[in-house]
């Protein structure tokens, strides 16, 4: 008969879920951000992770509950997209009709009028399509490619390097990237170790970095804190329609994951 005492050590020495470890993550980096100072412009801060939580967990824990080979690695949410929605690149639509994710979304501090958080409320106007059509892009495409979400999820998901989005006092969006290297070196030190603990937890193989900010932070986050693990960079174009000559994102995603060796991942049937 097993002692009390090695009931006790059983118990205690469960394996904690990537979830939990991954979630602690996302806490760390968000406890680290409250002590930041941003620059001046920066006048209004939403933190999906935190308001939208419910459904940010949802996502987690449907999908992000296994090791991936593979990160698509965003920069952060955007104002009609993971903003509404707790999702990284979380067109509404996309979200709750494709992913099968919805639920209460509640409201960041200080809201802006011209931003306002309506979760899966949120009107869908000309304009706000125009503005959510990046992840109505990026879902679509895997959407086309695996027709359901399990068979990207098996080997993929989905990471933002800084969860907050910023914004001036009139609602228009800032980045990161909006601001010279010296002024964010704070951020680096606080997302970039971060981001290599995820890479770490979820054993990713490649990441595919969308956007040439995100190309940048992998390359030189992995060169100071990884710099012997061999971690693949790929770029893939963001799918603003804001970007130069991207009316054909899909069929040019599909080349750049064609050259990469990675389209023969998505499969309509998961890889046994």
């Amino acid at each position: 008969m097993m002692e009390p005492a090695e009931v006790i050590s059983s118990f205690f020495s469960k394996e904690i879920p990537i979830t939990t470890k991954f979630l602690d993550l996302v806490d760390e980096v968000n406890n680290s951000l409250e002590q930041l100072d941003l620059p001046k412009t920066v006048q209004c801060v939403y933190n999906p992770t935190i308001y939208a939580r419910y459904t940010f967990e949802k996502y987690v824990y449907k999908y992000c509950s296994s090791k991936k080979r593979i990160m698509y690695f965003g920069m952060n949410p955007g104002p009609w997209g993971m903003s509404q929605t707790g999702v990284p690149f979380g067109e509404i639509s996309s979200v709750r009709d494709w992913l099968q994710i919805s639920g209460p979304v509640g409201k960041p501090p200080n809201e802006i009028n011209a931003r306002r958080v309506q979760g899966f409320e949120c009107s869908r106007t000309e304009v706000l399509y125009v503005l959510q059509i990046s992840g109505k892009r990026f879902w679509g495409l895997f959407k086309d490619l695996c027709e359901i979400p399990e068979n990207f999820f098996q080997t993929s998901f989905v990471y933002n390097y800084l969860p907050q989005q910023w914004m001036k006092s009139n609602g228009c969006n800032l980045t990161p990237g909006d601001f010279k290297v010296s002024d964010m070196e704070r951020l680096y030190d606080i997302c970039d170790p971060i981001f290599v603990k995820v890479l770490q937890l979820y054993e990713v193989k490649t990441i595919v970095a969308i956007g040439k900010f995100c190309e940048t932070r992998a390359q030189r986050a992995l060169k100071k804190y990884l710099p012997d693990v061999p971690i693949e960079i790929v770029y893939l174009p963001h799918p603003s329609p804001r970007s130069v000559n991207n009316n054909n994102w899909d069929q040019k995603a599909i080349e750049y994951l064609k050259k990469y060796d990675i389209l023969k991942f998505y499969k309509t049937s998961p890889t046994k």
